[in-house]
């Protein structure tokens, strides 16, 4: 009897000794890291400086009613003022006809007859008269939302990095949104991207504030 559970226990003792150990638990998959957003300030700019025929330093350049105009060294500048249409035709020899059939000033739709503006090489309508100042002036933006389908202007009047009144062809695109900025200010100065867009965003639905009389 002494023996039989002897035994019995030496076998039991074997079993638990070849029984494997529990599996460990599974390591829970890492949560997936979001994707960086794209900040980016496009450009479409001439390869030679229209004068010179040299090429160009992308820190100099010129807006005019033709849009903008990158040139080798400042005194060019007086030199493309002084006839505009000859340095269009040099810096961008071939224009494109861009046929939008919407207008990238106002979003509007093109109608027959539309004024036409040219911008850098680009040919293009807009929806009426009013919209062809607003196209000159605001030369790069007008360009990014013709040539970047998809992009979409988010609106704001003040700026989301000072808190001052943006200016014309201060800008950066975020994602597919663009951020108008005060003068001075580019893609440097963008830290956050996502919180300069969600600022701008906000600033878009409150009108910008009067300035105090002095």
């Amino acid at each position: 009897m002494l023996r039989s559970l002897s035994v019995l226990l030496l076998s039991c003792s074997i079993a638990a000794s070849q029984t494997p150990p529990p599996a460990p638990a599974p390591t829970p998959a890492p949560e997936p890291t979001p994707a960086a957003v794209e900040v980016v300030v496009p450009t479409f700019p001439n390869a030679t400086c229209p004068i010179m025929g040299k090429k160009v330093s992308q820190p100099l350049f010129i807006d005019t009613e033709l849009g903008r105009f990158w040139v080798c060294c400042k005194p060019c500048f007086k030199k493309i003022r002084a006839n505009v249409p000859a340095a269009h035709k040099t810096a961008y020899p071939v224009v494109t006809d861009a046929k939008n059939t919407t207008c990238p000033v106002s979003g509007k739709p093109i109608g027959e007859g539309a004024p036409l503006v040219t911008l850098q090489g680009h040919r293009f309508a807009v929806h009426s008269e009013a919209e062809v100042a607003l196209a000159q002036q605001h030369s790069q933006t007008t360009l990014v939302k013709l040539l970047r389908p998809g992009v979409r202007d988010v609106g704001n009047k003040t700026c989301p990095l000072t808190g001052e009144a943006v200016a014309a062809n201060a800008f950066v695109v975020i994602g597919d949104a663009i951020v108008h900025l005060a003068a001075g200010k580019g893609l440097a100065d963008v830290k956050d991207a996502s919180a300069v867009l969600a600022k701008a965003e906000e600033l878009a639905k409150t009108p910008p504030q009067p300035e105090a009389r002095k």
